[in-house]
């Protein structure tokens, strides 16, 4: 079966009749990115490089369920090389944050552009072997809709157009039992993530 580019795959009655030919999906991040946690403001995230490859299921009018494998799905550590505070100050080495997906699938409908996958990963902060706290425990929805988390961090997604988009989510990070992460983050407290990405079909 052919490949066919992200570009090509458009949200209408072509699309949806081709909607079921699918079997794989593969997922690109971009470079305009952005994370958040706690009160801090948006750090922009270079996550060009990262994705990888998942499964396509048809559901039926239109609808195609997408199961990603996390043991091959690649996120990129948020560092001075690929983060920046503001877009002007990057993370001060050695911080990094290592983030490992444990899971991602849901829905793509095709007649619209409108995805919802869930999403659960770990986010590891470390400052090079001198302090390495607990995992960040990170359970959402990413959305091409609009997402708020509890304690006001909000952002509105992108449906797909041409197999690109932008996907949105908020969670609740609960303490970790490090009396100086839980205090630095002022825990529990929200998360957010904007992801700008492609979806690629064949």
């Amino acid at each position: 079966m052919p490949k066919v580019r992200a570009s090509s795959m458009r949200v209408n009655a072509s699309a949806l009749a081709a909607a079921g030919q699918y079997t794989k999906v593969r997922l690109k991040t971009r470079q305009d990115c952005e994370l958040a946690v706690s009160f801090y403001p948006r750090f922009r995230y270079n996550a060009l490089g990262g994705g990888g490859w998942g499964t396509v299921t048809d559901l039926g009018d239109g609808k195609l369920h997408l199961s990603f494998d996390t043991s091959v799905l690649v996120i990129p550590d948020m560092s001075y090389r690929t983060a920046t505070l503001m877009g002007l100050l990057p993370i001060p080495p050695p911080l990094n944050i290592a983030i490992r997906p444990v899971s991602l699938e849901g829905v793509l409908d095709t007649r619209s552009g409108e995805v919802n996958l869930n999403f659960e990963s770990d986010f590891y902060f470390t400052a090079s072997s001198l302090y390495t706290p607990p995992g960040l425990k990170i359970r959402t929805v990413l959305t091409t809709e609009s997402t708020r988390g509890a304690a006001g961090l909000s952002a509105t997604g992108r449906r797909l157009v041409g197999g690109s988009g932008v996907l949105v989510g908020t969670a609740t990070v609960e303490r970790v039992g490090d009396a100086f992460m839980d205090t630095f983050l002022q825990l529990p407290n929200d998360a957010l993530a904007v992801m700008s990405c492609d979806f690629l079909f064949e």
